[in-house]
């Protein structure tokens, strides 16, 4: 049933790439406030986050399995539906590659500040002075975002279904949230525990994803890169997927990505999803 809901999210993605209707997140900084506000919640950063993600994760599930009690499957697919468009990526990633591309290949300063605060909420326009400073940020950020948008949430979804995959999705946009908010050593302290509970969700899925970038692009320039980091256990998945997606795309290693290899590494990611849903598939079929 994971499996179809995957499909039915992927068409819809397709069809309409605006999903802002079903991904309204101002629900979150009121949550955020509130515990923030709570005596208990307040003292302990470690509580307050695992608060924050579990339970939203918890209330799903309890409805889901509320509705297959009662015999209400078709309302618990639609359900899990809804969920998995929310937890994947905000906005349509492909037109802001695209227009960003197009700043850059036109060295328009200005609209590719613009486009890179939308393309990646984590960039801040005072780190880059010019065209190269804003083209090594976003071709840095590229292979993570894809990554984030999509792979790691079908990954977790397939595994244990819309709770985990709402999970992760929340703690991504804790740790987005919290870069624009004033920091403090509370702040400081969330911050970390976030940080660390992504590098932990996202350590599996970046792995397999490296693994199978190579198998699509050039797994012999890959599999070095990965024999480096596939173990190390200070990695992040944003450095691992930058190291590997050069060599894939027949580039080198860390390297910034010209406009025109870009394409490569979206198709890349393209063949490599479409990998792992043949895999699924047939695991579906064999089960």
């Amino acid at each position: 049933m994971n499996f179809i809901i995957v499909l039915l999210a992927l068409v819809l993605l397709e069809a309409y790439s605006d999903l802002g209707s079903v991904q309204p997140d101002q629900w979150l900084r009121k949550w955020s406030q509130a515990l923030s506000q709570g005596l208990v919640l307040e003292r302990s950063s470690t509580f307050k986050v695992a608060v924050f993600v579990l339970l939203p994760s918890i209330t799903v599930s309890m409805i889901l399995l509320s509705l297959q009690h009662y015999g209400l499957g078709f309302f618990g697919l639609i359900a899990e539906l809804l969920v998995l468009l929310y937890s994947l990526g905000r906005g349509n990633i492909d037109t802001q590659i695209s227009l960003l591309s197009s700043d850059l290949e036109h060295e328009d300063l200005r609209g590719a500040l613009n486009d890179a605060a939308g393309f990646d909420i984590t960039y801040r326009e005072g780190h880059s002075k010019s065209i190269e400073d804003v083209r090594e940020a976003m071709f840095s950020a590229l292979p993570y975002r894809l990554f984030e948008r999509s792979f790691v949430v079908i990954f977790w979804f397939c595994l244990f279904g819309a709770p985990m995959a709402l999970g992760y999705r929340l703690l991504a946009l804790h740790g987005d949230m919290q870069l624009v908010q004033k920091t403090d050593d509370n702040k400081d302290s969330e911050a970390r525990m976030v940080a660390k509970l992504r590098w932990l969700v996202e350590w599996l899925p970046a792995r397999l994803l490296g693994i199978t970038l190579g198998l699509v692009g050039h797994f012999s320039q890959t599999f070095s890169q990965l024999r480096q980091g596939i173990l190390c256990h200070h990695t992040s998945a944003s450095e691992l997927l930058y190291r590997c997606v050069g060599p894939s795309a027949g580039g080198q290693v860390g390297s910034p990505l010209s406009t025109t290899e870009i394409v490569n590494v979206t198709g890349l990611f393209r063949r490599s999803m479409t990998a792992w849903l043949v895999i699924i598939a047939i695991l579906v079929v064999i089960g």
